[in-house]
C-alpha cells in the first residue's frame, strides 16, 4: 500500500461519519466476492442440494458430505461400467465413521471380515486425493475396510480425512512422512488390535517424493516396509515465482540472475506479516472494526486468525521490511525472504541457496530451518497475489495450487539451478535430525556438490512389510484384495491433475466438499480403466443363502423329532408297565437310565440339523456323548453283573453284588465322560466356524460351510474312541454271556444293540473323517439322520419285543435246567419260560446262581454216606401261570442213579461228571443192596452246619433281589426232606431185600411225604 493511500486513510479515521456513509461502506464490504472454505453454512436443505449434490442436507446449519454412504452409490451412473457394475449397497464401514454410521444405514460390515487397511496421509493434496482414490475403489468394490492416518491415531473427538466424513471436514496430516506409524501398523498388523489406538499407526503412504530415499533405505533395511514402488507420477521440486514477479523482474527465472545480489535481494522480496503482527505493529487503526484499513477489517478474535498469513475477505496479508532486510545496518547478513517448507520435506534450499551465493533465507516460525507449514505457505502465496507482492517460494508439481494460478498473472514458474547429476544428487543433505532438521546450520547447509538443481523423478509409494504375509498366510477365500490393490494401483500426472483442477475451479467449499467431488467424479469417469487394479477373482460374491434352510434339514430335524417323541413313548410305557414281571426282571430304573440316554441322543439329533451357534455346537457334544454313555454303560453293567455271578458260582466262590454299587458303577462311568466334557468346553470348546470355498468355475465366487469345530480335532477323535469303547465292552459281554442258561442272559440282544450302535457310529466317524470335503451342512443332516437311526433301531431291538410280550400275555413254553444237587442228593430244578422272556430273568438268574452256591457248599459238610454207588435226587419244577405269576409243580420224584464200581472215585472227585453220568429210574424198580450209611447223629451234625448255609445265602439274596419271597425257610424244608428221606432210604436197604411189600410201603411213604414238602414248602 503506497503512503498516500495510508495517510488516506488515517485521515479518514478522524471523520465523523454519517448514516449515509455507514451505509455506503456496508454495502462495499457485502458486495465482495463470496468463497467459502470448510463446512458450508446453510439454513435449510435447498441450498445444499443447489451447491452441493442432491443428496447433501443441511444437518446443523451445516451441508452434511453427500457421499457419506458411498461415492458410486450416490453417484448418477451414466458409464457403460457404471451399468455393467451394480452398486445397490453402501459402502463398508471403517474406524474413522462415527458409531452412528452403522445405526443410520451410512455404512455396513465386511461380508468377508477383511482386516482395514490404514493408509498414512501427507500434509499436501495430491497425497489426499490419491488415498481417497483407494479408500473409494477398496470400500464400494472390494469390501475392504479403508481409513486414513493423519498423525493422531484413531480418534473420535478429532476430525479426520475420512472421504465418508459428514462434515466435510478436510485437516492436514501433522508430519509428511509419518514412518513411526508404518512401524507401528508392521508391528500391530491389525492397527485395531490394541488398546491405545491413538498411536498413530498405517499400512501404506501412497505417495513418497525422491527426497526420502535414504530413509526408505534404513526402513526397508529394518524390516518395516517392502521396497518402494513408482505410483504413477512423476514430481518436479524446486524453487518458484509467479508470473507477475517475472515480469517485473525476468532475471529471477534463473540462478544467474539471484547470484551475489544481497541488496537487490532484501529489497525485492519482504517478508511476510501475521494478522496479528500486523495490527500490533503497523495497522494505522490498529484493525479497528470502525474503519477498514485496507488490509485488516478487523482484529484477529482467535487463536488461528493471529497466526495467519491470509484470511479470505478479512485479512488481504501483508509484506514488510524487517531488520533482516536493512543492508545498510546490516550489509553483510541482510538477505531477500524465500519461503521454505518443513526439513520433514524433500526440501534442500538452504544447501542450494547457500553454495550458489544467491542471499535469501526463509524467516518461518517453524524450527529447525525458519520454515512454514503447507498451511501458511499457501496463505503467503494467496496473500502475494493478492496484494502483487514479490514472492520467491520452494513448491512442486504436480500440485492444486499451481493449477488454480494457471493462467493467470500469479501462474507459478520455476527457477533454473544449476543442472542435476547423480553425483549432485548423491551428495545433498539427506532427511532427519542428522540431515535436514539438524540444529546446525552447517550440516542444513551440506557441502558445494549437492546443490544443484532437483530433477523430475517419479514419486514412490511404500508398504510396511508384514501385510504381504498378514495377506498370504490366510486360506484363498479369506484372502483379502488390499496388498494387490495398493501395489497394483498406478495414477498419472494428467490423471491427478484432472481432479486437481476440477477441485481448483469448482470454487464452492474448496477445503470441504470441493475436494470429495473432484476425486468421486474422476473414479465414476474412469471406472472402466480402474478395473485393471482389481486383483484377479475379485471383486467376490459370497454365497448368501443360509444352507441349514434346505428341505434335507427340515428333514433331518423332522426324524430327529420323531426320535424324540418315539424315546418319551417308550419311557411312558415301560413307567406304567412297571410292575409287570418281564420290565420287572429287567431292572426299570436301568431302563430308565438307557432311555434318557437316548433322549439326549435324539435332542443331539436335532441340534445337528439346526443352524450352528456357540451355544448349540457345544450342545451338541454333550448330548451325543453323555446320551451314549446313558444308553450303553447300564446295560453293560448289568449284564457284567451277570456274568460275574454265573462265573464265580461256577468257581465255587462268594460274590456280594448290591443295586447301590451297580449304580455308582453307572455313575462313576458317566462322571468320566462329564469331566472330559467339562475340559473340551474349557480349554478348546466347539464354536462356529465357516468354511469358505472358491468355485471351480468362477474364481469369484465363494461358497459358504457353516460348521462346528474345535481348532484341535482330536477332542472329536476321543469322544468317538469312548463310545467305539463302550460298543466293544457290550460286544465282549455278549460273546462271554452266551454260555449262561438262555433263560439267565440277554446275549442276543446285547450284541444286537452293540451292533447296531457299532454300524451307526462307523458311518459317523467316516462323516468326520470326510469335514474337510463336501458342504458343511450335508455332512451335519448326514450325522442327525444317523444319529435319529440310530435311537429308533435300538428302542426297536430292545423295547419292542417286550413290549409285544406284554401285550400278548401268552403261555411259553418250559425249559429246563437242571443244578447240581445238595447235601448228597441232587436237586434239579426247572426254571421254565419262553420267547423273550428267557432274557429277562434276571431275578430267576441270581436265584438259581445263589441256590447253586448254597448247594455247593453244603456238599463241603456232607457227612460221609454210606458207600453205595446209587445216588438219589429231588427235582423240583416249576412253571408260569398264564398271569405271570410263578406258581409250584405238584410234582416231586426221587429216582436213584447206578453207576458202574469202578466209577465211584470220580463220583467222589467231580459233580459235573457225576450229573452227566445219571439216569433215572423209578420207585417201582429193584432197589440194589448197598453199604451201611451215616447214623443219626451225624445226620443231626449235618443240618446244622447245612442251616448256617442258608442263612448266608438268604443274606445275600435279600441284598441282590429286593422284593424276592424268602427262600431260607424253602431251604430248609428241602434240608429236612431229604434227611428224612435218607433215613427212610437207609432203612429200606438194610432191610430184606426180598420184603416186596415193605419196599413198596417205603416207596408210598416217600412220595407222599414229596407231595407234602412241595405243597407246603411251595418252593418257586
Amino acid at each position: 500500500m503506497s503512503r498516500r493511500k495510508r495517510q488516506n486513510i488515517h485521515l479518514l479515521s478522524k471523520m465523523c461519519f454519517t448514516p449515509l456513509t455507514i451505509m455506503v461502506y456496508l454495502a462495499f464490504v457485502a458486495s465482495g466476492p463470496r468463497r467459502i472454505e470448510a463446512a458450508l453454512s446453510c439454513t435449510d436443505s435447498t441450498e445444499c442440494v443447489a451447491l452441493y449434490h442432491p443428496n447433501s442436507r443441511c444437518v446443523k446449519n451445516s451441508c452434511s458430505n453427500p457421499f457419506s454412504s458411498g461415492c458410486l452409490f450416490n453417484m448418477n451412473t451414466t458409464t457403460a461400467a457404471q451399468n455393467d457394475v451394480h452398486f445397490e449397497s453402501v459402502r463398508v464401514c471403517n474406524s474413522d465413521d462415527p458409531p452412528h454410521a452403522l445405526e443410520k444405514g451410512l455404512c455396513r460390515l465386511s461380508k468377508f471380515n477383511y482386516t482395514e487397511l490404514r493408509i498414512n496421509v501427507g500434509n499436501w493434496e495430491t497425497t489426499a486425493f490419491y488415498a481417497w482414490v483407494a479408500q473409494i475403489l477398496l470400500s464400494e468394490l472390494l469390501d475392504v475396510p479403508v481409513s486414513l492416518e493423519i498423525g493422531h491415531g484413531i480418534d473420535s473427538s478429532k476430525p479426520t480425512l475420512n472421504f465418508y466424513d459428514e462434515e466435510n471436514s478436510f485437516p492436514y496430516a501433522t508430519t509428511a512422512y509419518d514412518y513411526a506409524s508404518l512401524r507401528e501398523g508392521n508391528r500391530l498388523s491389525d492397527c485395531l488390535s490394541t488398546n491405545d489406538t491413538s498411536v498413530p499407526c498405517s499400512h501404506a503412504i501412497m505417495e513418497v517424493w525422491n527426497g526420502q530415499t535414504s530413509l526408505l533405505a534404513s526402513e526397508n533395511t529394518a524390516g518395516h516396509i517392502e521396497p518402494a514402488e513408482g505410483n504413477g507420477m512423476v514430481g518436479k521440486l524446486g524453487w518458484y515465482v509467479p508470473s507477475f514477479v517475472i515480469e517485473r523482474h525476468p532475471e529471477v527465472s534463473s540462478f544467474w540472475g539471484l547470484q551475489n545480489q544481497r541488496e537487490k535481494m532484501a529489497s525485492m522480496f519482504k517478508r511476510p506479516y501475521t494478522w496479528e503482527k500486523y495490527c500490533q505493529l503497523l495497522s494505522p487503526t490498529n484493525c479497528s472494526s470502525s474503519f477498514y484499513d485496507g488490509v485488516a477489517r478487523r482484529w484477529p478474535e482467535t487463536d488461528a486468525e493471529r497466526g495467519v498469513y491470509y484470511k479470505s475477505q478479512l485479512y488481504t496479508g501483508h509484506f514488510a521490511d524487517t531488520a533482516k532486510n536493512n543492508c545498510t545496518a546490516n550489509p553483510t547478513t541482510c538477505s531477500g525472504h524465500i519461503v521454505d517448507a518443513p526439513c520433514s520435506w524433500s526440501t534442500n534450499l538452504e544447501q542450494q541457496a547457500f553454495w550458489n551465493d544467491i542471499y535469501l533465507e526463509s524467516d518461518g516460525p517453524n524450527e529447525p530451518n525458519d520454515s512454514y507449514s503447507y498451511g501458511q505457505m499457501i496463505q503467503i502465496l494467496r496473500a502475494a497475489n493478492e496484494t502483487k507482492s514479490n514472492i520467491i517460494m520452494w513448491w512442486w508439481k504436480p500440485d492444486g495450487l499451481v493449477l488454480e494460478f494457471a493462467g493467470t498473472d500469479a501462474e507459478l514458474h520455476p527457477v533454473t539451478l544449476p543442472p542435476a547429476s547423480e553425483i549432485c544428487v548423491a551428495k545433498r543433505v539427506g532427511p532427519g535430525v542428522n540431515g535436514r532438521c539438524s540444529s546446525d546450520i552447517s550440516v542444513r547447509r551440506g557441502t558445494k556438490a549437492g546443490s544443484c538443481d532437483n530433477d523430475h523423478h517419479a514419486l514412490k509409494k511404500v508398504v510396511c512389510s508384514r501385510l504381504y504375509s498378514d495377506t498370504y498366510d490366510v486360506s484363498p477365500p479369506r484372502r483379502s484384495p488390499a496388498y494387490d490393490f495398493i501395489k497394483s494401483i498406478q495414477v498419472t500426472d494428467l490423471e491427478m491433475e484432472d481432479m486437481l483442477k476440477h477441485w481448483a475451479l469448482r470454487g464452492v467449499d474448496k477445503y470441504g466438499y470441493d475436494g470429495r467431488d473432484a476425486v468421486c467424479t474422476w473414479v465414476r469417469d474412469n471406472l472402466d480403466d480402474l478395473q485393471r487394479f482389481i486383483p484377479r477373482g475379485y471383486p467376490r460374491t459370497l454365497d448368501g443363502r443360509n444352507r441349514y434352510k434346505e428341505s434335507y434339514m427340515y428333514a433331518a430335524m423332522a426324524m430327529g423329532i420323531v426320535a424324540l417323541i418315539v424315546v418319551f413313548s417308550t419311557t411312558f410305557v415301560t413307567y406304567h408297565q412297571r410292575d409287570t414281571r418281564i420290565l420287572r426282571l429287567a431292572n426299570v430304573q436301568f431302563l430308565i437310565l438307557m432311555l434318557i440316554g437316548f433322549s439326549f441322543v435324539s435332542l443331539g439329533a436335532i441340534l445337528f440339523a439346526t443352524q450352528p451357534s456357540l451355544v448349540s455346537c457345544t450342545m451338541r457334544q454333550w448330548l451325543v456323548t453323555i446320551g451314549y454313555t446313558l444308553g450303553l454303560v447300564p446295560l453293560v453293567v448289568k449284564v457284567g453283573a451277570i456274568n460275574k455271578l454265573v462265573r464265580s458260582a461256577r468257581k465255587m466262590k462268594r460274590v456280594v453284588l448290591s443295586r447301590k454299587y451297580l449304580f455308582q458303577v453307572v455313575l462313576s462311568i458317566v462322571t468320566i465322560a462329564i469331566i472330559y466334557l467339562i475340559a473340551w468346553s474349557i480349554v478348546d470348546a466347539p464354536t462356529r466356524t465357516e468354511e469358505w470355498n472358491l468355485s471351480e468355475k468362477d474364481l469369484d465366487f465363494i461358497t459358504v460351510n457353516v460348521d462346528c469345530s474345535s481348532r484341535y480335532q482330536f477332542w472329536v477323535y476321543i469322544t468317538l474312541a469312548w463310545e467305539f469303547m463302550l460298543c466293544l465292552s457290550a460286544c465282549v459281554l455278549s460273546v462271554q454271556a452266551r454260555k449262561v442258561a438262555q433263560e439267565f442272559n440277554e446275549s442276543h440282544l446285547l450284541f444286537a444293540l452293540a451292533f447296531s450302535h457299532f454300524a451307526f457310529l462307523s458311518m459317523r466317524a467316516v462323516t468326520q473323517i470326510l469335514s474337510s470335503t463336501g458342504s458343511a451342512s450335508v455332512r451335519a443332516a448326514v450325522a442327525s439322520f444317523l444319529l435319529s437311526s440310530d435311537v429308533l433301531t435300538a428302542i426297536s431291538i430292545y423295547f419292542i419285543p417286550k413290549f409285544i410280550i406284554i401285550a400278548k400275555k401268552k403261555p411259553t413254553a418250559l425249559k429246563k435246567v437242571t443244578i447240581s444237587g445238595m447235601s448228597g442228593v441232587s436237586g434239579a430244578s426247572d426254571f421254565s419260560q419262553g420267547g423273550s422272556e428267557a432274557f429277562q430273568s434276571e431275578a430267576g438268574s441270581r436265584r438259581a446262581v445263589i441256590l447253586s452256591e448254597a448247594n455247593a457248599r453244603a456238599k463241603e459238610i456232607q457227612p460221609a454216606a454210606a458207600p453205595s454207588n446209587t445216588k438219589r435226587q429231588v427235582r423240583w419244577v416249576t412253571g408260569w401261570s398264564k398271569n405271570g405269576q410263578s406258581a409250584p409243580s405238584p410234582r416231586l420224584s426221587l429216582s436213584k442213579t447206578t453207576f458202574p464200581q469202578h466209577h465211584q472215585k470220580k463220583e467222589e472227585d467231580s459233580d459235573e461228571e457225576e450229573d452227566s453220568d445219571e439216569s433215572r429210574i423209578s420207585c417201582n424198580n429193584d432197589i440194589e443192596s448197598s453199604e451201611e450209611s451215616s447214623h443219626d447223629t451225624q445226620q443231626s451234625q449235618h443240618q446244622l452246619k447245612l442251616e448256617r448255609v442258608q442263612d448266608d445265602s438268604q443274606s445275600q439274596v435279600d441284598r441282590i433281589i429286593p422284593g424276592t419271597e424268602s427262600l431260607t425257610q424253602k431251604i430248609k424244608s428241602v434240608a429236612k426232606h431229604d434227611a428224612s428221606t435218607q433215613k427212610r432210604g437207609i432203612v429200606a436197604l438194610r432191610g430184606d431185600e426180598g420184603n416186596e411189600e415193605e419196599k413198596e410201603e417205603l416207596c408210598s411213604s416217600t412220595e407222599s411225604s414229596d407231595e407234602q414238602f412241595i405243597e407246603n414248602a411251595n418252593i418257586p
